[in-house]
């Protein structure tokens, strides 16, 4: 992805609020949002409040090589 490319990061938005996405941007009426991305720079954590900064730490997610690949299918080992 570009934006990891360029030193930055980018997080999709689910469920968000499209009736005040449009008011809060001024996005006119004529326009759709179908999508939201926050891109931003990863900060210091020692900045955050202390409940937020032991948030901040390795969750037990899968890593991305058991959740994506690449190629055609059928995938195999």
């Amino acid at each position: 992805m570009q934006v990891s490319l360029s030193g930055w990061n980018a997080h999709g938005v689910g469920g968000f609020d499209r009736d005040k996405a449009r008011a809060n941007l001024a996005i006119p009426g004529d326009c759709q949002i179908h999508a939201v991305i926050a891109i931003g720079r990863r900060g210091d954590k020692s900045v955050l409040p202390e409940a937020l900064q032991a948030r901040e730490s390795p969750n037990g997610r899968q890593p991305l090589s058991q959740l994506a690949a690449e190629g055609s299918f059928p995938f195999t080992d």
